[in-house]
């Protein structure tokens, strides 16, 4: 997995530049995570899909000025998870044998791709809103998360 890379003009700069930076990063992310659905392992695939959005939230962060610790990325990962965790039933279809490999990775490639870039937007709009890594609270941004997962799934990114 390869982070986005990030130049000394990304942190720290003006409000534009933050957001077309971000939008990469959310971009590459999920071309990722839509990737981890062809590892044939139920539960390689989630553990490959976490990894890559924890590697998101700390390049938006890394945009922003700030860092999140390793635990810290986990730990929002997992709680932002929680709240999309039907969704990733896509995995466990790749444990039946033939068509379910296939509906599977068709589903969780799917689920991965619009739960990064949900994870992504969320974390967005916290920076942009003057957050910070120390102030985010994953616990309080479940519904963000799932109207951002809703207006994906309707084919309407929200703002």
């Amino acid at each position: 997995m390869s982070s986005t890379t990030l130049t000394a003009g990304d942190v720290g700069a003006d409000q534009e530049s933050r957001l077309e930076a971000a939008t990469k990063a959310i971009t590459s992310a999920c071309g990722w995570s839509a990737g981890a659905a062809l590892l044939p392992i139920p539960i390689l695939d989630l553990a490959a899909l976490a990894a890559v959005q924890a590697q998101l939230c700390n390049d938006i962060a890394k945009i922003y000025g700030h860092t999140f610790s390793s635990e810290a990325s986990k730990s929002i990962v997992s709680v932002l998870w929680g709240t999309l965790v039907p969704g990733a039933l896509g995995s466990g279809l790749k444990s039946i044998p033939g068509l379910g490999y296939i509906f599977g990775s068709v589903a969780f490639g799917a689920f991965g791709a619009a739960s990064t870039y949900a994870v992504g937007k969320v974390m967005v709009r916290h920076f942009e809103n003057g957050g910070t890594a120390l102030s985010f609270d994953a616990s309080k941004v479940g519904d963000d998360l799932k109207k951002e997962f809703s207006n994906i799934s309707k084919n309407k990114p929200a703002a």
